[in-house]
């Protein structure tokens, strides 16, 4: 009897090795923890044999990662993202919006600008409004102002562009329809709303500029500074002052010498050689030209808005901040232990590129000079400044300065157009099924 179990034992045993060595490892049980509720089971690859049936494109959908079914995770594809009515109708809204844009129309006429919303209307059916308020910074008359409007089998937008152009205009596509708006970029190129100082008005900003820029003349290699100010403002028919307290504060008097030569030149250049020599400077305040010294200025610091289209720097704010830091006057600034100071503006829907400083007014005009170089070097058109979508609180959709991005959509799908205004992915005369680019100026 012990023989037969010894045998059987045996033959059990080379029978479950036998069948280990044929096995290409060793089929354990498996763990596979504990389960939440309303999780799919573990699925395994489907053999090629009996294909899996799967509507989505590719086996999965355009928002997965998943190189294998479950995502690599063993949990199966992930399903699409159900939007609500109200996303789904903001989305038809914005690709037809874009369908008509890229639409070619037929057109030859000539129109007043304050007509034009009209007509866009009646040709495609599309809303269109007049931005008012940047027909006055772009100084245009809508009621007298005149486009042309000439396209043959050419977008919408496209021909949209051409027209404004000589306006400095630009047509602008939002969730509401379309915005004829000022073209900053090129408004900023010839010179026109670059800047913008804080608590000094429109017509003090223009009679300082017209200062500025008016010719003197003035020659004398030792004259009085309070005689030289005084031919200064025969000649401005402006007044100008001394800052006796301040000047006497540094151990300074009215008439001490100054060496001037200047004929049919800028005030502001005559200003800078006269006094820099004397550790003087000038300011306007008050409405009146004030001459002082460079610490009294330091505590009279002016805010001033610059904007950085046509600069070349839009795409970086932080490169345009350190760009003035270590070019004008590097010693002045606060990281270097000097008073003035200067922060990006805020970012977020239709607000301009630009930052604050908060300097000495001498500081502020070499800070425009160099403003003014950039814009003269640079050409085309500004990268976008790199930020966050903007979220509407009352909206399903995120905007960007150049286009609608839905929930649930893929922002790669959104067309950018290349160099002559032609869209890369032109949309056919049916509605098109990817959301595409939708905003942003034309």
């Amino acid at each position: 009897m012990k023989i037969a179990c010894t045998i059987l034992v045996a033959i059990a045993t080379c029978g479950s090795g036998a069948s280990n060595a044929q096995s290409p490892e060793f089929q354990g049980p498996r763990f596979e923890g504990p389960r939440r509720p309303n999780t799919p089971p573990t699925q395994t690859a489907p053999s090629s044999a009996h294909p899996t049936p799967n509507h989505y494109p590719n086996g999965y959908p355009a928002h997965s990662s998943a190189s294998g079914p479950g995502g690599g995770y063993g949990r199966g594809p992930i399903p699409p993202r159900t939007r609500s009515p109200h996303e789904e109708q903001a989305l038809e809204w914005a690709m037809f919006l874009q369908h008509r844009f890229h639409q070619p129309v037929e057109l030859d006429t000539e129109r007043k600008l304050s007509e034009l919303p009209r007509l866009i209307q009646e040709e495609v059916s599309v809303p269109c409004t007049l931005d008012q308020a940047a027909m006055r910074i772009a100084g245009v008359d809508p009621a007298a102002a005149v486009v042309e409007l000439r396209a043959s089998e050419l977008p919408l937008r496209v021909a949209l562009k051409r027209a404004l152009a000589p306006l400095k205009l630009a047509a602008k596509l939002t969730q509401d329809g379309l915005v004829i708006t000022v073209d900053f970029t090129e408004l900023a190129r010839a010179g026109i709303a670059t800047d913008r100082w804080v608590g000094i008005s429109a017509d003090t900003t223009k009679k300082m500029e017209s200062d500025l820029n008016k010719t003197v003349s003035i020659e004398s290699d030792s004259i009085p500074l309070n005689e030289a100010i005084a031919t200064l403002q025969e000649q401005l028919h402006y007044r100008v002052e001394l800052d006796i307290f301040s000047l006497e504060g540094e151990g300074l008097s009215a008439d001490i010498p100054v060496r001037i030569h200047g004929k049919e030149t800028k005030l502001r250049s005559v200003m800078n050689r006269m006094l820099r020599d004397q550790n003087l400077t000038f300011l306007f305040e008050d409405d009146v030209w004030v001459v002082t010294t460079v610490t009294a200025a330091e505590d009279r610091l002016l805010n001033r808005v610059y904007y950085l289209e046509a600069t070349g720097l839009t795409e970086s704010i932080s490169q345009a901040m350190q760009l003035v830091q270590t070019s004008v006057d590097p010693d002045t600034w606060e990281m270097l232990g000097g008073v003035g100071t200067m922060a990006p503006l805020p970012g977020g829907g239709s607000n301009r590129t630009g930052i604050l400083v908060s300097t000495s007014f001498a500081t502020h005009l070499k800070t425009e000079a160099l403003f003014d170089a950039l814009r003269a070097g640079t050409v085309g058109e500004d990268v976008p400044t790199k930020s966050v979508p903007f979220q509407d609180p009352m909206s399903s959709a995120s905007f960007h300065s150049h286009g609608y991005y839905f929930p649930g959509s893929d922002p790669s799908l959104m067309s950018q157009g290349d160099s002559n205004g032609r869209s890369q992915n032109p949309p056919s005369n049916s509605t098109p099924n990817t959301p595409q680019q939708t905003g942003g100026m034309f």
